[in-house]
Order: structure tokens, then C-alpha cells, then sequence
């Protein structure tokens, strides 16, 4: 709906009907009202400096207008070749879901390795324990048979000597 909107432009009131917001009108006005006061000169009659403001504003909207074409036209191959970077970005982000999804599984995959390899150390390292402690008992049992040796040498030693002087006894006898 059509709104009726007074502005100042050049230091006359207008009232300007519009569909577009109030604010946008006001900021469109003021716009105006400064390219106005920047070609203010005595010398030029008020009509002159209405032809300069709108020649400014004009040229200000043809070179906007060469530099939308200007952009437009650099970014038709960039709009066209979208479809088909959208599809490549996709398949890289499938790409990407797939060696996440492989990586995870081999982060499991290895800490799992991991926990089982800490198990088996665990195991070995028991194991190395109970052959400390048996290579210890065994080397406390060598020592002892080293000793029953000893003493078994040393008395049938003695049991010799005895046997000799029992046979020596026998003779005189």
C-alpha cells in the first residue's frame, strides 16, 4: 500500500508517495539532498545545479551498472560450474565420511591391539617373575646338592678311612 512521506531535499519540503519503506525513502532523499549541497555554487542557477546533481547521481548508477555487468559476467562460469563443484564437494565430503569412518575403525582397531598387547606383558612379565623365583629356588637347590655332595664325598671318605682301619682292627685281631 502506497504511503505519502515528506522529505527535505535542498531546502524544500516534498511529500512523496511510495510502496518502499519510509526509511529507505528518507535515506534516498538525504542521498539526494547531499550530491545537491556538493555541486552548491553560487555561480551555477538552482536549476544548473539540479542538472549537476543528476548528472552525478547518474554517472555514480552507469558506473554501478558497468560494474554489476562487469561482475555478472565474471561470475556466469563460477554459477555455471556450481552444479558440479557442489557434486564434488559432496563426493568430498563422502570422501572424507568414508576415510573418518576407516580411520575410527583402525583407532579401535589399535587401541584394542594396544589393550591386548598390555595384557600379554602383563602375562610375560608374571611369567618372568615366577622364573626369577623358580631360577632362585633352583639355584638355593643347587647350592644344597653342591653341600649333599660335598658331605657325601667327605663321608665315604670317612667310611674309607673307617673301612681300612676296621679291616686294619680285624687283622690284629
Amino acid at each position: 500500500m502506497a504511503e505519502k512521506i515528506k522529505v527535505n531535499i535542498a531546502g524544500m519540503d516534498y511529500t512523496l508517495t511510495s510502496e518502499l519503506d519510509k526509511t529507505q525513502i528518507q535515506q534516498i532523499a538525504a542521498y539526494v539532498d547531499k550530491k545537491i549541497k556538493e555541486v552548491d555554487n553560487d555561480k551555477l542557477t538552482r536549476e544548473n545545479q539540479l542538472l549537476l546533481a543528476a548528472l552525478n547521481i547518474t554517472d555514480e548508477m552507469y558506473n554501478l551498472l558497468i560494474k554489476h555487468k562487469k561482475l555478472k559476467d565474471e561470475a556466469k562460469e563460477p554459477i555455471e560450474k556450481y552444479p558440479r563443484l557442489r557434486d564434488d564437494y559432496q563426493s568430498l565430503i563422502m570422501d572424507y565420511e568414508k576415510v573418518k569412518a576407516d580411520f575410527e575403525k583402525s583407532k579401535d582397531d589399535f587401541m584394542e591391539s594396544m589393550k591386548k598387547i598390555d595384557d600379554l606383558n602383563s602375562v610375560i612379565n608374571k611369567i618372568k617373575q615366577e622364573i626369577e623365583n623358580k631360577d632362585k629356588i633352583i639355584k638355593s637347590k643347587d647350592n644344597n646338592l653342591k653341600k649333599l655332595r660335598e658331605n657325601l664325598q667327605k663321608l665315604q671318605d670317612d667310611n674309607l678311612d673307617l673301612n681300612k682301619k676296621v679291616k686294619e682292627l680285624e687283622k690284629d685281631l
